[in-house]
Formats: structure tokens, C-alpha cells, sequence
């Protein structure tokens, strides 16, 4: 691998994880869990997060951007051959299959892993910084070109720096679970985290353009983001099912088919009649973040707040 600033990649890598275990272990501590879940789940995690980003990145690369199927290729790690939604779905799954061998409740093992999790993500998005203009896109014209908005190429110009973004919207979530002191059934504050980083992540997803996303994104289809509205749509299926109401459901259904309708108006400015000097980027970028307002509010005022008390075996 090649970074810009190794130095600070392995070095935030290695913080993040340190900071997730300890704040892991206090929290499972505190909901009456087992806290030597916490180093388990990290190990598990790292390992099947690494599979998950390399074979979310293989799926669309393969098949559609040209990719080799040796060997050689499909186990090669580099930082842009990575899915970051892809990894955190893996570090997920490693931490339920945690869950499993230390023999605790999954739902609250999760429930107490979503705020370091969310530190973790902020950690991890960081660490991008050092690895040189891997998530940047192009600088929209009504934002200061300063951190964190932007960080510098080579030329002096400024990058959006969407992975340092994605890092304020983890430690704000951090925040909100924090001082959110509602009480929730088992398994809703770590779905609601999920929901909101989705709903965060489909607006910045937009906002990647360059090259190094390549295949990530195939005319105006990004990959990850699809993976993030997938996401949506099962804990919004899942809720539907639960609570036996459809709002939510339906809001999240119409929500996401705008998204994918301004992509298209987008990419094809010229079949749909626009007043004269409308600039299309600044109108898509204000309309998917208004969406994703919109998700995130239906993320947080809905789903069970009715307490249950699940203690480790």
C-alpha cells in the first residue's frame, strides 16, 4: 500500500480499536454483560470486516469495472479496493458472532456497542486522511473551501473531504446516544445508529465523485449507496413488521425513490425542463440532504421506546 501518511492511518487505526474495546467493555459492564465480550468482538470484527470491504468492492468490480479473477487480485488490500460500508457490515457481523461465543444476549451486546461503534467509524474515517484523496469529491461552490469541508490536493485545490465529514456525523451520533436517556427495547438504539448513518452516508455517497471510486460508481448508480438504502429498507420492513404500521415504510419507500429520481435528473439534466441557469449540482446536493434530513428524522421518532431488561448468561 501506498498512503500519503502512514504514520497517521495505522496510527488512528490502532487508537479507534483501543478506544472501541475499552468503551465496549464499560458499557457491557454497566448493562450487566460480560466486558471480555469486548476484545472478542474486535477480533472477530477486524477480521470479518476486512472480508466484508474486500467482497462488497470484488462484487461491483468484477462484473461491471474489468477486474482480474486471479488470485493474486481478488486477495490483494489496498486502500481504494475497500467497501467502507461493506467493512462496517462485516465488523458488525463479527461482533454478533462475538456476541454468540461469549454467550451474551446479541441484541444488548449490540445496543452497548453502538456508541463506540460510532466513535470507532469516526476514527476509522480519519485515518483516510493519511491515505491521500480516497473519498474527496467535487468542492460544491456555496461551501467554504476549509476544513472540514475540504482538504487540499497536490495542486492547492480544494477536495470535498467526504470522509471527514462522515467522521463529524459519527461523533455527533455519538453525542445523541450519549444524552439520549429514553428508555428503548432491546436492539433499538444500535438500530437507530445504523439508521442514521445510512441515511448520512446515502447524501455523502452523492457527493463522491472521483476516480478512485471507480467502479463504486457505474453512470449515475453508486454502489455503496445502494448497499446503505438496502439497509433502510430492511429495518424499515423490520419495524413494519414488528409494529404492524406501514407510515414509516412508505415514507422510507418515497424518500429513497426521490433520491434515485434527482440521480437521474442529475445525470440526464437535458430530458427535464429547468428554469434557465438553475445550476443542477447545487439543486441535487440541497435535495439529497434534505432527504436524508428526512430519513434520519423518521429513523429517530420511530420504532419501540418501551424498556426491557436482558441481562448476560
Amino acid at each position: 500500500m501506498s498512503f500519503q501518511n502512514p504514520g497517521l492511518v495505522y496510527g488512528l487505526y490502532a487508537a479507534g480499536l483501543a478506544v472501541f474495546i475499552i468503551l465496549y467493555a464499560y458499557f457491557l459492564k454497566k448493562t450487566g454483560l460480560k466486558p471480555l465480550c469486548a476484545p472478542v468482538s474486535a477480533a472477530f470484527g477486524l477480521i470479518l470486516a476486512i472480508v466484508g470491504a474486500r467482497l462488497f468492492y470484488l462484487l461491483p468490480d468484477l462484473t461491471f469495472g474489468g477486474g482480474s479473477w486471479d488470485a493474486a487480485y481478488i486477495f490483494t488490500l489496498r486502500p481504494d479496493g475497500l467497501s467502507f460500508i461493506g467493512g462496517c457490515a462485516g465488523f458488525v457481523l463479527g461482533a454478533f458472532l462475538a456476541a454468540k461465543t461469549c454467550r451474551v444476549e446479541p441484541k444488548a451486546a449490540l445496543d452497548a456497542m453502538a456508541l463506540p461503534g460510532c466513535i470507532l467509524i469516526a476514527f476509522a474515517r480519519l485515518a483516510e486522511t493519511g491515505i491521500g484523496y480516497l473519498n474527496t469529491g467535487e468542492m460544491p461552490a456555496f461551501l467554504p473551501a476549509a476544513w472540514p469541508f475540504a482538504v487540499f490536493n497536490g495542486w492547492g485545490l480544494p477536495d470535498l473531504s467526504v470522509s471527514t465529514l462522515m467522521a463529524l456525523a459519527a461523533l455527533l451520533c455519538a453525542l445523541w446516544l450519549l444524552t439520549d436517556r429514553r428508555p428503548a427495547a432491546s436492539g433499538i438504539r444500535f438500530e437507530k445508529t445504523v439508521w442514521v448513518l445510512c441515511a448520512v452516508q446515502l447524501f455523502l455517497e452523492m457527493l463522491c465523485t472521483t476516480s478512485s471510486w471507480i467502479p463504486f460508481i457505474i453512470s449515475f448508480i453508486h454502489f455503496e449507496q445502494v448497499l446503505c438504502a438496502v439497509i433502510l429498507l430492511v429495518i424499515a420492513i423490520r419495524r413494519t413488521v414488528r409494529e404492524q404500521k406501514a407510515g414509516p415504510l412508505i415514507i422510507t419507500v418515497l424518500l429513497l425513490g426521490l433520491n434515485a429520481l434527482m440521480q437521474f435528473v442529475q445525470d440526464k439534466p437535458y430530458l427535464f425542463p429547468l428554469p434557465e441557469g438553475t445550476n443542477i449540482g447545487t439543486v441535487a446536493i440541497i435535495v439529497f440532504a434534505l432527504i436524508s434530513a428526512g430519513l434520519i428524522a423518521v429513523g429517530i421518532t420511530t420504532g419501540k421506546t418501551h424498556s426491557t431488561s436482558v441481562k448476560g448468561s
